[in-house]
């Protein structure tokens, strides 16, 4: 017997996948379908996944997509469901099976991955970035160019998503393409030359105080001085601090602050009294004025 809450999220299933394929922003949520409430008694997930995979019936295939995970048999899945992708399917049935390539982090889905990172929709070709950077040796020179190559895509969500994938994947070949990427806007891409540049690209990347929004500058010196020694020296860590205090500011004095009240395991005493000394320089004026004593009443 089919619950009553099953009954009610079949009902509405059509609705559901009309509403998500109508969406234009990049809500992995709106795509997500719970496999489990959408079985049915007498489905049998024991059968080949490439017979599952051939089904007519939607509901059944995004259940059989939905349950693919890493595994031994990950290599051959991943060649199925790649092969169900350059058929042709639905928007939402290619999300799934995006979304199943990152899981199952296969090098077999890299070519069909590759393919749809030029996909129509922006939200497909998050995806297949994504599934991308998950794959197993996805450090390697082919992928990491593909992913380089997000950041120069036509929508803003694809060319942030794939500064943030190149931080992650601590792809240090990428930053000075990520110093291009955030002179033209991307703003993910500063705290992935926090965590990636050398010394030498603090001073490329200060060049944008006062150009980008100051929160944004702060997420990437936040890395900067957040990073071991032997990739940051102290004396540059430093640097950072002196021109932090020229910039001086409410937003300056509050992140120096937070970083005195709780330092980094790379944080030295030298840097520790550096940015207490620093933010005790920052004068802020109180935001509400004072207006004096307030005249008495006749």
């Amino acid at each position: 017997m089919i619950s009553a809450r099953r009954s009610r999220i079949l009902l509405s299933f059509g609705t559901t996948l009309a509403s998500c394929v109508a969406l234009t922003g990049i809500s992995s949520v709106a795509y997500a379908v719970d496999a489990e409430l959408f079985r049915l008694p007498g489905r049998d997930s024991a059968q080949p996944l490439a017979s599952r995979l051939s089904t007519h019936d939607q509901t059944e295939l995004l259940i059989a997509l939905d349950e693919l995970g890493a595994s031994a048999e990950s290599d051959q899945n991943s060649r199925a469901v790649a092969d169900l992708l350059r058929a042709g399917q639905p928007d939402v049935v290619t999300d799934h099976a995006l979304d199943a390539l990152s899981r199952m982090k296969s090098r077999e889905a890299r070519a069909v991955l590759a393919a749809f990172c030029r996909h129509r929709r922006a939200d497909a070709r998050v995806r297949a970035y994504t599934a991308l950077a998950n794959l197993r040796d996805s450090r390697d020179f082919p992928t990491i160019q593909i992913i380089i190559e997000g950041l120069r895509d036509s929508a803003a969500p694809v060319r942030s998503q794939a500064a943030v994938l190149l931080g992650q994947l601590q792809a240090k070949e990428a930053v000075p393409d990520l110093l291009r990427a955030l002179e033209l806007g991307v703003h993910t891409a500063a705290a992935a030359i926090g965590k990636l540049g050398d010394a030498a690209s603090v001073q490329s990347y200060g060049k944008q105080l006062g150009r980008l929004p100051l929160p944004v500058m702060l997420e990437g010196y936040a890395q900067y001085l957040e990073r071991p020694a032997i990739d940051i020296a102290e004396s540059v860590k430093l640097e950072i601090i002196a021109s932090l205090e020229q910039v001086s500011g409410a937003t300056v004095k509050a992140f120096l602050n937070a970083r005195v009240q709780t330092p980094g395991k790379n944080t030295t005493p030298k840097l520790q009294q550096a940015m207490l000394t620093s933010a005790g320089r920052i004068r802020v004026e109180d935001p509400t004025p004072n207006t004096g004593a307030q005249e008495q009443q006749p």
